[in-house]
């Protein structure tokens, strides 16, 4: 189960510049999506062919968005408090900040990062973000 839960997400900890590893593989993700999907067919029968695409949408949005923290300093300054969040969470401790595309659940369960104290180390935050070359 560790060695399932490392290809998911864990890869990504260890390498955060590598631009193959945010999101995950292809059989994986394949095995994963065919699960979720065969799941909510049982449950919600042909309605299920209305709610999975909205979820592969929804997913491949988180997964944008993903890039975007990595890949380029926050477009606008409203966006800056999310970057820092998954920054922090890469950097400081994995255990927090772990919203992407949102910082919402991260408040309701208690692991959003007090952004007012935490002082922003540029050099980390250089490390996680891709190089401009590659």
């Amino acid at each position: 189960m560790q060695k399932f839960a490392y290809i998911l997400h864990g890869n990504h900890h260890h390498y955060p510049r590598d631009k193959q590893r945010l999101f995950m593989p292809p059989v994986p993700s394949l095995i994963l999506s065919s699960i979720i999907f065969g799941t909510t067919y049982l449950i919600l029968g042909s309605t299920a062919f209305m709610f999975f695409p909205g979820f592969m949408i929804g997913y491949l949005m988180y997964g944008t968005m993903h890039y975007a923290i990595h890949a380029w300093n926050p477009p606008f300054k409203w966006m800056k408090p999310l970057w820092r969040n998954h920054h922090l969470h890469h950097y400081k401790n994995e255990h927090n900040g772990f919203g992407v595309s949102t910082t919402i659940w991260d408040h309701v369960f208690g692991t959003m990062f007090d952004l007012k104290n935490e002082k922003e180390d540029k050099e980390k935050v250089q490390e996680l973000m891709f190089d401009k070359k590659a």
